[in-house]
């Protein structure tokens, strides 16, 4: 492990800009990392070949770091300051890495799923979604151009590793995906009439999930075969993006169980 104590190391500097930077990123096909899951799960997926791991120095012997930094990745150890000007969150547990973003994803599940998101604008909902997705059996998620960056930080902890899984398609014709699904489509609403318990989900299938404030765009919403709604105690109008979304994943996993 290389120890850096200067801000000036050129290879900080690069970390820095990395992690302030969402087009540097993508100009450069980089993905930065944080916490020990996402690191592993991006190491288990793709390997650790790719990543380059930054640790705080006070974090060194944490055991599951420390685990991670014996590893074939190499390892360069920040000064706790250094480290904390790059690390995304406040909390960090101290293992950030940088890795090259990796090709859309195989699918895993032949009979699963698919996701259109539309103008979901918050990366905690889009990666929380995603990762909902991928556990209730998705392939793929689809999302339109005024959706949040799927590969930010903040998405890929909502995510917890699940855009390495799936398929993530970002700026997509969501009315032409729509159109070559060729399987049964449901939006979720709320002024829809049929409860999402009383739908028939035991099929292929894609799921429009709207953004937080506008929801579904009307042309998206025609496009629908069923409206649904998730059932609500009194009081209640709504749910958050994510919720919902997780709501009706497993409504489909339910149903499928044998």
């Amino acid at each position: 492990m290389k120890q850096i104590s200067s801000r000036e190391n050129p290879r900080y500097k690069e970390l820095l800009r990395l992690a302030r930077s969402s087009r540097a990123r993508r100009e450069q096909g980089t993905l930065l990392l944080e916490g020990v899951h996402l690191v592993r799960a991006y190491s288990d997926r793709f390997g650790a070949y790719s990543m380059r791991l930054f640790v705080r120095q006070s974090a060194r012997d944490h055991p599951e770091i420390a685990a991670l930094a014996a590893g074939p990745a190499p390892v360069l150890v920040l000064d706790d300051g250094l480290f904390d000007r790059a690390a995304p969150v406040q909390s960090s547990v101290g293992i950030l890495a940088l890795a090259s973003k990796p090709s859309p994803a195989a699918p895993i599940h032949a009979n699963g799923f698919h996701v259109l998101l539309d103008a979901v604008q918050d990366p905690g909902n889009v990666g929380a979604i995603v990762r909902s997705a991928a556990a209730a059996g998705a392939v793929a998620a689809h999302l339109s151009s005024n959706c949040a960056d799927p590969w930010s930080p903040k998405a890929l902890r909502g995510g917890m590793g699940a855009q390495f899984v799936i398929r993530i398609e970002q700026h997509a014709d969501l009315a032409a995906a729509a159109s070559n699904l060729g399987a049964p489509l449901f939006a979720c609403a709320a002024s829809a009439r049929q409860s999402l318990f009383d739908a028939d989900l035991r099929r292929a299938a894609g799921f429009i999930i709207g953004g937080e404030g506008a929801g579904i765009s009307s042309a998206l919403l025609k496009q629908a075969h069923e409206l649904l709604r998730v059932p609500m105690s009194e009081g209640i109008e709504s749910l958050n993006a994510a919720a919902a979304a997780a709501v009706v994943f497993y409504e489909r996993y339910r149903q499928l169980r044998p």
